[in-house]
């Protein structure tokens, strides 16, 4: 469950979580269906059904959001672990 707290220390994490994704997505070891995948959920976000959803109120906020995580997640998910984790180490020590 999401409370405040936890909100928080997800908001402060999206700055270090921005910096992984743009090193990621420049990064020569990481294929190019991995980067292509937050972009074809982004363009799956404007098919007819998924447009359809925005006029309803709160679930057309809601199928973004969940879209954007998803997208996200399955683009770390096919990145290699080993650059993934080389990424956010360089990120935790200040690099």
């Amino acid at each position: 469950m999401l409370n405040p707290a936890r909100v928080g220390g997800m908001v402060t994490h999206l700055p270090k979580f921005i910096r992984v994704f743009y090193r990621l997505m420049r990064d020569d070891r990481v294929s190019v269906f991995a980067k292509a995948m937050p972009f074809l959920i982004l363009f799956l976000m404007f098919t007819p059904p998924a447009i359809e959803l925005d006029f309803i109120p709160i679930l057309g906020e809601v199928d973004w959001l969940l879209a954007a995580y998803i997208a996200l997640k399955l683009f770390v998910w096919l990145c290699p672990p080993d650059v993934v984790r080389e990424h956010v180490g360089q990120i935790a020590r200040g690099h």
